[in-house]
C-alpha cells in the first residue's frame, strides 16, 4: 500500500472579518445545533482557543472591532504554519451531522459563507493568532471599530 502524500494547499478558504463582541468570536458545525460556547465556563483563566461542542471558541485582544480571519480547510494535516504567529494551538472537535462549519460572530452571525469539510467526524484545529496585544492596547486606549490589527489563521483537517 502506497502512503498518501501530505497536502499542499488546502481545498477551501474564507476570509473573513467577524465583528468582536465579549472578546470572542466561533467556528461552528453549521447544523450540529451545538454551542462552542458553553465551554467558556471551565476555560482556564487566560486562553485562546476553547474546544467546545460542535467547534471552537477563539478569544480577542479586543472587543468592538473586526480581526482579520482566515479560514482553510485540508484533506490532511498541513505543513507548519508559516509566519510569525504569537500564539499557536491545536484543539480537537466533533461535527455529528454535516461536517460543514462557519465562523460565527459570537451572537451566532454569520460572518462569511460555510465551508464543507466533507462529512460527519472528528477534526482537528490550528489555531494562529497575532496581533492580539497591538488590539488590546488600541482597545485600552478607547479604540473602537478598527479593522485588522489582529490576525487568525484556522486550519482544519480531517483525524
Amino acid at each position: 500500500m502506497t502512503a498518501v502524500p501530505p497536502p499542499t494547499e488546502p481545498f477551501a478558504t474564507r476570509d473573513v472579518q467577524p465583528r468582536i463582541a465579549y472578546f470572542t468570536f466561533l467556528l461552528r458545525g453549521v447544523e450540529d445545533g451545538a454551542d462552542p460556547q458553553s465551554a467558556c465556563g471551565a476555560a482556564p483563566k487566560r486562553w485562546t482557543v476553547v474546544r467546545g461542542p460542535g467547534g471552537a471558541v477563539f478569544r480577542c485582544g479586543s472587543t468592538d472591532f473586526r480581526p482579520r480571519v482566515r479560514l482553510e480547510a485540508w484533506s490532511g494535516e498541513p505543513p507548519a504554519s508559516p509566519g510569525d504567529w504569537d500564539t499557536l494551538e491545536t484543539v480537537e472537535f466533533r461535527l455529528h451531522d454535516s461536517g460543514i462549519v462557519r465562523v460565527e460572530e459570537w451572537d451566532g452571525r454569520p460572518a462569511g459563507d460555510p465551508v464543507d469539510l466533507g462529512g460527519p467526524g472528528t477534526y482537528r484545529l490550528r489555531a494562529a493568532s497575532r496581533g492580539r496585544e497591538a488590539a488590546r492596547l488600541r482597545h485600552a486606549a478607547g479604540e473602537t471599530h478598527f479593522h485588522g490589527t489582529e490576525e487568525w489563521l484556522l486550519q482544519l483537517w480531517p483525524h
